[in-house]
């Protein structure tokens, strides 16, 4: 059982299955925290932190993070993060600061020559994260 969940999203299909499958094991209990990586960035305020996204970027993200938490469960009560910089990076710099147990991530199904070449950002955080990390398939 995990008891502190970090969700990576970003709109995409990918993200929208694993913030609901993160939502699906959150309601035993488990803490939430939804994460979004946008582009434009500002320090952050505590030394070591994951960079923050732009005052107006960070205002549109979390107005998407609260929508799309309320979409998957009007009732769940998760804390979300909008950071800037590589996603990867800060997703696996927040779990770190929220002690996740549990990264739950979407795939958007590129292929293996396509991750080889471009990366992509589930894999970035396979080999990086603090804990298990959980990758969830558009198709569910």
């Amino acid at each position: 059982m995990y008891g502190n969940i970090v969700v990576a999203y970003d709109t995409s299909d990918g993200a929208k299955a694993a913030l609901a499958k993160a939502a699906e094991l959150a309601s035993a209990g488990a803490s939430l925290t939804v994460v979004e990586a946008v582009a434009g960035k500002v320090p952050s305020p505590a030394p070591g932190g994951p960079p923050l996204a732009k005052p107006e970027k960070r205002a549109m993200a979390r107005e998407e993070l609260h929508k799309a938490i309320e979409a998957v469960d009007p009732e769940l009560s998760a804390s979300g993060w909008v950071i800037g910089g590589p996603a990867a990076k800060g997703i696996v710099t927040v779990a770190e600061d929220v002690g996740a147990d549990l990264i739950v991530t979407g795939s958007r199904g590129r292929g293996a020559v396509t991750r080889a070449v471009l990366g992509s950002v589930s894999t970035e955080i396979l080999h990086h994260a603090p804990c298990d990390v959980l990758v969830v398939s558009p198709q569910g």
